[in-house]
C-alpha cells in the first residue's frame, strides 16, 4: 500500500513517499535555506506500516516534540507531530493516524518528560487524568480550579495552569486546542504507564 500524506515546511506541503529527505542540499526532497540545517539532516521513512524519523548525523540535531531524536535510532511519527531541525518546524500528516484519534505508539523518548516533570507537575498530571485513564467514558476533564481543589490547594489555580502550560510544551502539545491537548496528554499519561 502506497503511504499517503504530506509534511508541512512552512507554506509548502510535500508529500510522503517511500523516503523523504531532509537538509540545506537542494538535492534533498525537502530543501531548507537555513545556515542551522546540515546538507543531509534527517530522513523520513516508512518502514513495516509505520513513519520513522532518522537523524543523520546532523550538527544541530532532530527533534520530535521537542524531544531529541538520537543519531542512528529511528523515531515513530504521528499525525501532528512537530519535527524541528535547525530552526525550522515541518509538521507530520499523516490521515492514517488522524482516522484513529485514540491511536498511541510507545515513543522510546517519551519516558524521559517524566523525569524532566517537577514533582508538582507529575500530581498535576495525575489529578487532570488519573479518572480519564481508569474509565474513558469521562465526558470532562478536571478544570485548572478542581486540578487545584484536588491538590488540597484550592489557591493555587495558577500554578496549576503554570505548570499545565510547561508540561504540554515539554509534551510538544502547546499549539493544540485545549480541550484536545488536555486529552492528548493523558492518552500519552495512559500509553507511557505515568499514572
Amino acid at each position: 500500500m502506497e503511504p499517503r500524506g504530506v509534511v508541512v515546511a512552512g507554506d509548502r506541503e510535500h508529500p510522503l513517499r517511500h523516503a523523504l529527505t531532509i537538509g540545506r542540499d537542494s538535492e534533498n526532497h525537502i530543501a531548507l535555506d537555513d545556515s542551522t540545517v546540515s546538507r543531509r539532516h534527517a530522513i523520513l521513512v516508512y518502514v513495516e506500516n509505520r513513519w520513522l524519523v532518522e537523524d543523520r548525523g546532523s550538527a544541530n540535531g532532530t527533534f520530535v516534540n521537542g524531544l531529541r531524536v538520537p543519531y542512528g535510532s529511528p523515531h515513530p511519527l504521528r499525525h501532528g507531530d512537530r519535527i524541528a531541525v535547525g530552526s525550522a518546524t515541518l509538521v507530520f500528516s499523516w490521515p492514517a493516524d488522524r482516522d484513529d484519534p485514540d491511536r498511541t505508539d510507545s515513543h522510546d523518548q517519551v519516558p524521559a518528560l517524566v523525569a524532566a516533570l517537577s514533582p508538582f507537575q507529575q500530581q498535576v498530571v495525575k489529578a487532570l487524568c488519573g479518572a480519564w485513564v481508569t474509565d474513558e467514558s469521562v465526558d470532562v476533564l478536571p478544570s485548572n480550579e478542581q486540578i487545584a481543589a484536588a491538590l488540597g490547594t484550592p489557591e493555587a489555580v495558577g500554578s496549576v495552569k503554570a505548570a499545565l502550560r510547561r508540561v504540554y510544551a515539554k509534551a510538544g502539545l502547546s499549539d493544540m486546542l485545549p480541550h484536545a491537548k488536555r486529552r492528548a496528554l493523558c492518552r500519552a499519561a495512559r500509553a507511557q504507564g505515568w499514572l
